[in-house]
């Protein structure tokens, strides 16, 4: 059974695992997590850039959206993996 998912939903199930994803990144490059606000930026500007035709999260399109869910593990494997990654969007900006 395929269990339906609201457009809502999904577009906050993003949100909020890319902002985990931010504080666990900012942690782990030896940061307080008071600066995840900083690695989130980024982390939503890729998102935009890279899955959802540079469109925000509330008007990409659905199978958007989606597929920006499937690759989130992805991506945070690949931010974490480049030394320093993490540190220069935090020091210098996004």
């Amino acid at each position: 059974m395929v269990a339906l998912v609201s457009d809502e939903a999904v577009r906050e199930a993003v949100k909020a695992r890319l902002l985990d994803m931010a504080e666990v990144l900012t942690v782990e490059a030896g940061y307080a997590a008071t600066f995840k606000d900083q690695v989130y930026s980024a982390l939503l500007h890729h998102v935009r850039a890279k899955f959802l035709n540079g469109s925000s999260l509330g008007l990409a399109e659905r199978a958007e959206v989606d597929f920006a869910w499937k690759m989130l593990l992805q991506v945070q494997a690949k931010v974490g993996a480049i030394p320093g990654l993490v540190a220069g969007v935090i020091e210098y900006g996004n």
